[in-house]
């Protein structure tokens, strides 16, 4: 293996350890989220009449602001709660970023690079 490409891995490496140690920082935040997408479906299961297991899918669908569109809620209640679902789903993959960021400049930092 060629001295570059060790030098490579190692960034990604030392790129994904300070994400995962980030990530067990926030890890409180993440699991928060996590439980109000649930928490949604469990609503959209409710009041759309629709199984979990289809519900759990449309929230997370929702939440990655994907929106297939083979689930849609009917109901107000619905629709509102899918907002919110979406508005969840910005803030964890902004969460995700953003840690993902730091994690790269603690790496640059360790390579002694400026930010």
């Amino acid at each position: 293996m060629g001295e570059l490409q060790i030098v490579k891995r190692s960034k990604i490496v030392r790129v994904t350890q300070h994400f995962l140690e980030m990530c067990w920082h926030f890890h409180a935040i993440f699991l928060a989220l996590l439980a109000l997408i649930i928490l949604g479906a469990g609503a959209i299961a409710m009041y759309e009449n629709i199984p979990l297991g289809e519900a759990i899918y449309f929230s997370f669908i929702t939440g990655m602001t994907i929106g297939y569109g083979d689930i849609v809620p009917h109901t107000t209640v619905g629709r509102v709660v899918s907002v919110a679902l979406g508005f969840v789903g910005i803030l964890f993959t902004g969460l995700v970023v953003a840690v993902m960021v730091r994690a790269v400049q603690e790496t640059w930092k360790e390579l002694g690079k400026p930010e």
